[in-house]
This record gives structure tokens, C-alpha cells and sequence, in this order.
């Protein structure tokens, strides 16, 4: 079986149903990634469902009166968290036969429901305080009977929490996580009964705890042990002895050899290298991953029925670097996708761009100021095709886009390079909105936008501008355009034909999702239209001459500098319009004599040395 549904009310960030504040999210039966920014309400998702099943940690849970949601109108008296399994095979459905609901098919599902209420605490009449009252139960409201004992047990999921202490979690303690791991392990199930035979000489016991009791068994006749206790006792405790009370003592290991004392003693830690052929203390990196791949250990064991095998994490990117993080959710995936509805289910939530990547669009949940958006089929307008072109380009870089609050979506790299200086420019710094820029090159404008838009209607919180190129050259380039049959110039349109085109473009928009179109060519050249002409002839000229050369000595610069600046003034005074110098000035772009990025790249110098005048 698999979590396949949550439903959260009243519960910290997440509000009640009659103020659509609450929390409803399906989850695939493999892997699922929560992405979004601080505090929208990941750690809550992953909190509400550990505590309604608990975890295999047995970590001490307390609610608190912060964990019922306060909104305007006051804080919630109730919260609720209903988790609901599915996919439940037949002995499964045997085990908990008096809690299976069925749906609309008839397949039997289980539903764990929380409830917690606050009350007052009454003493003599006076409020003393606020306690808060719980009960899980079954039943599709939670009204079926109190899941219990055996069961319980079998439903507790495995939580990794956030900058977790794996060194600690795997070193030789009390109630180390590694020793519960160990102790749920199948293959340990055997080694709690002692093989040791004290009257057989030659014995050789097989199990932890008969090899324990012979290692007892053999210390305590050791001859420095009973030399040591024959002092003891000879030399100073019968100096204390009352009459016939004589005190004795005896040293050796603790009577008490217990499988969970052994499993306690024992530590994990990674083997040396070939550098260095003894173990040493490793980093924090390394360290976690080793504790995430023993939980895994037991999880992934084949016919583990007292384990449920969803694992939550909470950002395990910590202390991986961007390769190693790769490589996690390689092995996750893997994981996951060796199932059928019986393997590993993993639910986690990260800030890493490498991780929400790395993992199939489908998979991606963005949480968004408490509300939630599968980016899952039939949940955006994205088709098929788009999810295959997604699943191949989506790299790191585009990723940033689950994490802003703004996302500016451009064609090409000059776009990328001038729209945050020309941001500063105006006073407008993106990074102070959140708003990130994004290339998705020449291909796939539109689809990266469909990304933020829902089939339901709902809205993400997301801002997205598409900036495309008009692709429809001025009649002031014909004498140096590549021939075309073809070939329309935006001059050859009536006004309302270009409304038209330009619509066209929109129609896919809604209200957080626009698009523009550059008014006239390219960015470049409608740049060149306007007050900075002069600074792009500027830049322009300078990547034409850095094109085949690394750089350019002081006095090179400055002579192109002047000679440009010269040029244009020639063409202004020679009366030729802003449309005839625009077309010239791109003509070393368009035949690529000059690069477009090494062009934005100056422009951008330029722009911020020499702001051109405000009209």
C-alpha cells in the first residue's frame, strides 16, 4: 500500500475547507518533491503526516497550541489530518480488515485520521492553562474505530528530518537509530535466542547473542579478571566483613546481554580508501549519506510487513554538493520505480534546483503561501509533448523557476544578460522582488509558461513574463536579409493586422502568465531604436572587434570607441531616421560578425557608465 492522499485542516499554515484554506494533495505511489520558498508550507505537510502515523524513530511527539492555524478571525479550536492508503494488497486489507473503507470502485482503501482539539484547563473554576486532546482513528470522517497496538506499529513512517545529525544517529548509544534499525531487520530476527553451550568446550555459536554469552563466558574466567577479583575480595572487602557477613564481589560483562544492549554497541561509520586504509572521521556529506542509505536498508527489504514503507526527508541536499545530490535522487528514482504498490514510497521537500531537476515534472509539487500545485498530468495546460521536451531541457538553471516569485521567461542570451541591468537601471532589482530570469533558448517559450498554468482554474502565485521577439524584420533591412520567397516586413501589415499577430502570440495568457513581444524586430535592435542607440552601436563595434581576439589594449578601445561615436553622429547629422540607423547598427548582429552575448555584456558596461537621458 501507498499514501495516496492528504487532507490537512486548521493545522499551522493550512486553514479550513469553508475558508479554502486547507490542504488537499494526491501522491504517486513512487517518488514526490515538494519545492517552493521558505515557509509556504512543506515542513507542515511533512509534520502533519508523521504525526498522524508517527515514526519508526518512536520519537516523542507533543502538539503545542502553535500547531492550530491563526488566521483573522482567531485561532482554530481543531485541526485534522486524514491520510488515506491505497493500493492495499489482500493480506494487507486482512490486517486491517475493521478499518477498510471502500471507494466509489469498491477497492478497500484505509484512511488514519487525527484529530486534535485545544481546551481550556479548569481548576476551581479559573483557566490555568490549554491542553490539547487527540484521538487517530479509521472511517472515511474519522469516525471509525481507534487504530491500536499491532497496527499502529505497522503504519509508522521513517523521518529524516532536516540538518540531521547522521554521525550522532550512527554512533554506539541508547536507543541509537542504527540499533532500532538493526532490531526491525528480518535477518536479526533469529539472533535473539542464545546457541552457547558453557558445558561444551569446542562450542561455536552462531547468533549475536551466543556469541555475546561465550565472549561473557570467556571474560569472566580470564585470569587477569579472576586475579583482579581475588584481590578484591581477599585484600579490602573482607576488611569490611561483619561476622558471618561476609562481602564478595565478582567482575565480568553485564548478565544482561540482550539483543537490543548488543545492537546498541554497535557504530556505522565508512571504511578507509586506498589513500587511507583506515577508517576515519568523514564529513558531514558523506556522513549523511550513509545514514539515509541505512534507513533505506530497511525500507527496500524484501517482505518487511512491519515496516510502511514511506520514507519522508526534509531537504537532503544538506551537505551534498550539486554531483552527490545528482546521485541521490538517481538512487532514489531507482528505488521508487522497483515497485508496484508494495516498495519504497518517498516524500520530500527541497531548495535544491539540482534535485527538482533531476526528478520527472510529474513528481514536482510546488507549495506555494500554503496552498499546493501538482505539476502532475491533467493538473497544468502542459501536453505530452511538452512533458518529454521538459524532461530532457528542464536543467538546473531553468529549475530556479519553482523557487521565485517572478520569473521573466527569454529566448536568448542577450535577454538574460541586459534585463537585470536594465532593471538596476530603472531601480527595479530583481533579486529584491525574488524575480528570476530564465533562457529556454530559440524552442519552448510557451511550453516552460504552461508550467504555471492550472486546468482547475486555480492561480499560482508565480508571476511569469514571456519575452519573445516580434521575428518580423523592418523594410530598412532588406539589402541585408537572407533571401526568402517569402519574406514579410512588419511594414507590409495594417495596424490591426498587427494586433492580430501579436494577440496570436497571447492567447494562451491568463493572469499571472503574459506575454510580450518585442514592438518591433529584436531586442537589440529595438534597443537601437530608442535613447540608446548610440551605447549599442557602441557595444556592437567592440564584440565585432573582439570576436577573434582575447582583448584589446586601452588605446585599441578607445579609438574604436571614438571612431563609432564619430560614425553615429555622421549618420544623425546626414538626417537618416532612427529606423535607417537601428537596421544598420544590428546588421553586425544579424550576420553574426559580432556575438549577441559579448554585445549585451558591453552594452550592459556601457549603459551603467553612460545612463542615456530621460525623454
Amino acid at each position: 500500500m501507498y499514501l495516496s492522499h492528504l487532507t490537512i485542516e486548521g493545522f499551522r499554515i493550512f486553514g479550513t475547507k469553508q475558508d479554502n484554506a486547507h490542504c488537499e494533495l494526491a501522491f504517486n505511489a513512487g517518488l514526490n518533491v515538494l519545492v517552493g520558498e521558505n515557509d509556504s508550507g512543506k515542513s507542515a505537510i511533512i509534520d502533519a503526516i508523521r504525526f498522524a502515523l508517527q515514526t519508526t524513530s518512536q520519537e516523542y511527539i507533543r502538539f503545542l497550541e502553535d500547531d492550530f492555524h491563526l488566521s483573522l478571525n482567531g485561532r482554530c479550536q481543531e485541526f485534522s489530518i486524514r491520510c488515506q492508503f491505497s493500493g492495499l494488497t489482500l493480506k494487507e486489507a486482512g490486517m486491517f480488515l475493521e478499518h477498510i473503507s471502500r471507494d466509489q470502485n469498491n477497492d478497500p482503501y484505509l484512511q488514519v485520521s487525527l484529530t486534535a482539539s485545544l481546551r481550556d484547563v479548569i481548576k476551581q473554576g479559573v483557566v490555568i492553562g490549554r491542553k490539547v486532546y487527540s484521538t487517530t482513528n479509521s472511517g472515511v470522517n474519522g469516525d471509525g474505530p481507534v487504530i491500536t497496538g499491532e497496527l499502529r506499529e505497522f503504519i509508522r513512517s521513517t523521518y529524516l528530518r532536516p540538518l540531521r545529525d547522521a554521525e550522532a544517529e550512527l554512533n554506539a548509544s541508547r536507543g541509537s537509530r542504527l540499533s532500532q534499525i538493526l532490531q526491525s531487520h528480518s535477518a536479526f530476527g533469529q539472533q535473539n535466542q542464545s546457541d552457547f553451550d558453557p558445558e561444551d568446550f569446542d562450542s561455536h555459536p552462531k547468533t549475536l547473542v551466543g556469541i555475546a554469552r561465550r565472549a561473557k563466558h570467556e571474560t569472566d574466567r580470564n585470569p587477569v579478571i579472576l586475579h583482579a577479583t581475588r584481590q578484591l575480595n581477599e585484600g579490602y572487602l573482607s576488611r569490611f566483613a561483619l561476622g558471618d557477613d561476609i562481602l564478595q564481589g565478582s567482575i565480568g560483562v553485564a548478565k544482561s546481554l540482550e539483543l537490543r544492549q548488543i545492537l546498541e554497541s554497535l557504530q556505522l561509520r565508512l571504511e578507509g580508501t586506498t589513500s587511507l586504509p583506515e577508517s576515519t572521521r568523514r564529513g558531514l556529506g558523506v556522513n549523511n549519506i550513509l545514514f539515509m542509505s541505512t534507513e533505506l536498508l530497511l525500507l527496500n527489504e524484501p517482505g518487511g510487513d512491519d515496516v510502511n514503507p514511506l520514507l519522508l526527508i526534509e531537504e537532503p541536499e544538506a551537505h551534498l554538493h550539486p554531483q552527490l545530490q545528482s546521485r541521490l535522487t538517481e538512487f532514489l528514482r531507482e528505488k521508487c520505480n522497483r515497485r508496484s504498490t508494495s516498495g519504497v514510497q518517498v516524500l520530500l521537500t527541497t531548495h535544491s534546483p539540482n534535485l527538482a531537476s533531476d526528478v520527472p515534472l510529474e513528481c514536482v509539487t510546488v507549495v506555494q503561501n500554503g496552498k499546493c500545485f501538482p505539476l502532475s498530468k491533467n493538473h497544468t495546460k502542459l501536453n505530452q509533448a511538452d512533458y518529454r521536451f521538459l524532461s530532457r531541457f528542464l536543467d538546473v538553471t531553468k529549475a530556479n523557476l519553482f523557487f521565485a516569485r517572478g520569473v521573466i521567461i527569454v529566448e536568448g542570451d542577450a535577454e538574460q544578460i541586459l534585463l537585470p541591468i536594465l532593471a538596476d537601471l530603472i531601480g527595479a532589482n530583481l533579486s529584491k522582488f525574488g524575480v528570476t530570469v530564465i533562457n529556454v533558448g530559440s524552442v519552448g517559450l510557451f511550453r516552460y509558461s504552461r508550467i504555471f498554468q492550472r486546468t482547475d482554474g486555480s492561480q499560482m502565485r508565480i508571476r511569469v513574463s514571456c519575452l519573445r521577439d516580434n521575428d518580423l524584420p523592418p523594410l530598412e533591412a532588406k539589402d541585408y536579409l537572407r533571401p526568402s520567397e517569402d519574406r514579410r516586413y512588419w511594414s507590409d501589415f495594417s495596424n490591426e493586422e498587427r494586433e492580430q499577430r501579436v494577440d496570436a502570440f497571447k492567447m494562451d495568457d491568463c493572469d499571472t502568465v503574459r506575454t510580450f513581444v518585442s514592438p518591433n524586430w529584436t531586442l537589440e535592435h529595438d534597443l537601437a531604436l530608442g535613447e540608446c542607440a548610440e551605447c549599442v552601436c557602441v557595444a556592437v563595434k567592440l564584440a565585432k572587434a573582439l570576436k577573434n581576439r582575447q582583448k584589446l589594449s586601452a588605446i585599441e578601445l578607445r579609438g574604436i570607441i571614438l571612431e563609432t561615436r564619430s560614425e553615429f553622429r555622421s549618420w544623425k547629422e546626414a538626417g537618416e531616421t532612427s529606423s535607417v540607423i537601428a537596421a544598420r547598427i544590428y546588421e553586425d548582429l544579424y550576420k553574426k560578425r559580432a556575438g549577441k552575448p559579448e554585445t549585451a555584456q558591453i552594452l550592459g558596461e556601457v549603459l551603467r557608465r553612460h545612463k542615456p537621458a530621460k525623454q
